[in-house]
């Protein structure tokens, strides 16, 4: 904007050449550009991340990253009892669920899902936070929740009725999406949303899941592995399921993937596939919500998020089409790159 408004009305040619190369394609009739993240200290090559280390053939070691230290150690735990399988979840089993709200002509509208990596930051897919559109506008995220009907949620286990604290409303201070997301890559879709204010881990409502920050976790191959799809099934056109759901998914190989879209869209080493099996797909899953497989961390074995429901997972329980999941480990340098404490 700052470059259009100091050429006036007769735009340079070169600025023309560069709108047109930044054009990312239209909404209804009007043309969109999509401008790189604005960075404060660092060149642009390093908000890109997602794209360098595809080419390069392997995630980032961020092992001595300077802002390491702003995950939590104390994160996804794996309730003993989780009934593999099974649809419905446990109150607590997933507290790290968050639900993202929207304004819409109906009212608030909840349309995607995410997952707390930290007190103050949501992990989700680009989609969720830009090229929404005149008709939805980003509001807040919902923590803590598990039933949408009903606050607070209860449960009776073994005759006791246990009931979790009231879910919080959250506004939003901050969303970085990932600058290589277009909705026509359909690559990088990716996004943070900064809390204003930090989430209760005391709470048993609200815990954090963990990333892949080891080497070990984030070279280690999910093919063939059954991940786990979480949420209420939010897609764009609004909730499946007033009750946190999840799903056994199997990771497919990458070639079994690209088979199965027969080429197109091109399926990149910066995503995942999982599911194609017949009426049971991430369905059960929101888009931005996670796909996680437990790993070792330093904390034990835990549920690590390996990626983020991105697209084709909508078509739910096509037998055949794997959905897509931006594969977080290939992210994390652009993660801790774009926190801050």
């Amino acid at each position: 904007m700052k470059e259009i408004k100091k050429s006036g009305t007769s735009i340079s040619t070169q600025l023309r050449r560069k709108l047109q190369s930044l054009s990312c394609g239209f909404d209804q009739d009007l043309p969109l550009v999509c401008c790189s993240a604005i960075t404060n200290d660092r060149d642009d090559s390093s908000s890109n991340a997602g794209n360098k280390n595809g080419n390069n053939g392997g995630p980032p070691d961020v092992s001595r990253h300077r802002n390491l230290g702003l995950l939590p150690t104390q994160c996804g735990s794996i309730e003993n009892d989780r009934i593999f399988g099974g649809n419905k979840t446990r109150l607590y089993e997933m507290p790290w669920m968050v639900l993202i709200a929207y304004d819409s002509a109906r009212g608030t509208k909840l349309s995607c899902g995410g997952t707390l990596i930290s007190e103050w930051y949501v992990l989700t897919a680009a989609h969720c936070v830009s090229f929404l559109g005149p008709r939805l506008t980003l509001t807040g995220v919902v923590l803590g929740e598990y039933d949408v009907r009903r606050d607070p949620d209860c449960e009776r286990v073994e005759g006791e009725l246990s009931c979790a604290p009231i879910s919080r409303n959250v506004t939003i201070e901050s969303v970085i999406a990932h600058p290589g997301y277009t909705p026509q890559s359909l690559v990088d879709d990716i996004a943070l949303v900064r809390l204003s204010e930090r989430a209760d881990f005391t709470l048993d409502s609200m815990k954090p899941l963990c990333l892949p920050t080891t080497r070990e976790l984030q070279r280690e191959s999910l093919d063939d592995l059954k991940g786990v799809v979480a949420g209420w099934g939010a897609t764009e056109e609004g909730l499946q399921s007033p009750v946190l759901l999840s799903v056994d998914l199997p990771i497919v190989p990458r070639a079994e993937c690209q088979a199965a879209y027969n080429g197109s869209p091109k399926i990149h080493t910066t995503q995942l596939c999982a599911g194609g099996v017949q009426d049971k797909d991430s369905c059960g899953g929101d888009s931005g919500g996670p796909l996680m497989y437990p790993g070792r961390t330093v904390a034990g074995v835990r549920y690590v998020q390996r990626g983020i429901v991105s697209y084709g997972s909508k078509r739910c329980g096509v037998g055949g089409f794997p959905g897509v999941y931006t594969n977080v480990a290939y992210y994390m340098d652009w993660i801790l790159d774009n926190m801050s404490s």
